[in-house]
């Protein structure tokens, strides 16, 4: 069995997209490459159609192809999904609820409701084959749909699933990420750009892939502010990934605790570089409020249970735990305020002094910030088309 390049799969990543209006005989008819032409028994019959948009508005198109390999690959079989290409993906991408996904885990709502629109074809497709190995590839949405592919069919025991993804969303909450990293092991391999806004959303309770562990990035320097550019397959990740293998791409690498606090409590005092829309300081506020929740999480016992049993919103949830344990921890509450001063600086905003952190004032700081992340994310996709 085999494994795909970075270069393969970022070049498949990139082809697929050709496909969301024509057919795979129009692509070829005009000199476009999908980029598996040499690997896989792609044909019009490959291509496969879905729905994206909210609603009543769910304009049907191109979402990908399943194709049988040839040659060394046979036996084996390849599964692209494309990403973000009009407004009616924009508005999926936008749709931030929870449902049921593939392997009944909880996912992201309006990713899943694609997933479910071109399903169908994936199971016609399969009945009466037996593959060795399934490559499931994806930039963007197309990188989120990538991974629901592969929840389905680890699920199922189709087959044994290799993950290739660029500049993908995370995809579902924490038990549908360990679940899935622990199915799949080490055959996952998630490349983003430290300065692409597109892998930063959505934030809590979604988490990315392999749980628990460092994915993959390319090539940058950290401090750069936030890039459109640096979501694109062309501009971004094709040239980033050329000539590399998998072991030459930069791992994110996971921070320690001691490393999370010292971060915080320089940030809480004033101390640190913290410039205003820079990648750096975002994905460090990423880092620092999943750690800052586990800690609250294990200081109020039952805390999320509660809050949810009320019906709250999950920036309501995450408000009510962060202030409840400022209140039961001096330690947590200083750190607190380093996120605090962190989410201001990264918003250009003066940093204002509080001698209490309500749960309002987290709940209205939680949603500048996330309606930041979403303002800067729609830019980036709205770019790709």
């Amino acid at each position: 069995m085999h494994t795909f390049t970075p270069t393969q799969a970022a070049d498949i990543a990139s082809g697929v997209y050709l496909l969301q209006n024509d057919s795979v005989s129009t692509v070829h008819e005009f000199g476009g490459r999908l980029g598996c032409e040499d690997m896989f028994a792609v044909s019009d019959q490959s291509r496969f159609t879905g729905k994206s948009g909210v609603l009543a508005w769910k304009p049907l198109s191109g979402f990908g192809y399943i194709a049988a390999g040839t040659g060394v690959y046979a036996n084996e079989v390849l599964l692209a999904t494309r990403g973000t290409a009009m407004m009616a993906d924009w508005l999926t991408d936008a749709n931030i609820a929870v449902q049921r996904g593939p392997s009944g885990l909880p996912v992201h709502a309006g990713f899943n409701q694609v997933w479910k629109s071109y399903v169908p074809a994936l199971r016609e497709f399969l009945r009466g084959r037996n593959p060795s190995r399934i490559h499931c590839i994806g930039h963007s949405l197309g990188g989120a749909l990538a991974a629901l592919n592969a929840d389905f069919l680890t699920h199922e025991r189709v087959a044994e699933v290799c993950l290739y993804t660029f500049g993908a969303p995370r995809s579902g909450d924490g038990l549908f990420a360990r679940s899935l990293t622990q199915r799949m092991g080490p055959r996952i391999y998630r490349v983003s750009n430290p300065v692409d806004p597109v892998p930063m959303i959505p934030l809590f309770p979604f988490w990315h892939l392999p749980f628990g562990e460092a994915g993959l990035q390319i090539p940058s320097t950290s401090n750069l502010p936030i890039s459109f550019d640096g979501h694109k397959m062309k501009v971004s990740y094709i040239p980033g990934v050329a000539g590399l293998g998998w072991n030459d791409l930069k791992p994110l690498g996971l921070l320690d605790s001691l490393q999370v606090k010292s971060w915080l409590e320089q940030a809480a005092s004033g101390h640190g570089s913290l410039l205003k829309g820079s990648a750096h300081v975002l994905g460090m506020i990423g880092r620092a409020l999943s750690w800052l929740l586990a800690a609250a999480g294990k200081l109020v016992m039952g805390g999320v249970g509660l809050s949810l049993a009320t019906g709250a919103t999950v920036l309501d949830q995450v408000a009510w735990l962060l202030s409840r344990s400022a209140q039961l921890s001096k330690e947590i509450g200083w750190q607190l305020k380093g996120l605090i001063a962190a989410i201001f600086s990264f918003l250009g905003r003066k940093v204002v002094a509080l001698a209490d952190v309500t749960v309002a004032f987290l709940r209205w700081l939680l949603e500048l910030l996330f309606g930041s992340l979403r303002a800067i994310a729609e830019r980036a996709l709205s770019s790709l088309f």
